[in-house]
């Protein structure tokens, strides 16, 4: 009984340090400005899967180092700025960039 109810949360923890490696923990972020086509964001996880985004230049309205404060920190980070595309002075969205670091 109790060996079973072992190997049970043996299996459970491997199978969630499985997934935080694979979805979670980013090993590495790199960024790709290609100045007329576009941006591309690649973030490297710690078990080799890599994820992609890229956003075309017709959408960045602009982009900013915004600073917010944590704790008793004032922390920097550099954003992406979308642009709204019903309102041409508006943003849509802010896509924050190397979120691990």
């Amino acid at each position: 009984q109790n060996s079973m109810v072992l190997s049970a949360a043996i299996f459970i923890t491997l199978i969630g340090l499985i997934i935080y490696l694979h979805f979670v923990k980013i090993d590495q972020e790199s960024l790709l400005v290609i100045g007329s086509l576009g941006i591309q964001v690649t973030s490297s996880y710690a078990s080799g899967k890599e994820s992609t985004t890229f956003i075309e230049m017709g959408q960045v309205k602009d982009v900013v180092i915004n600073e917010a404060i944590h704790m008793q920190k004032v922390i920097y980070y550099l954003c992406i700025l979308l642009q709204d595309p019903e309102d041409p002075q508006g943003v849509s969205e802010v896509v924050p960039l190397f979120q691990v670091s």
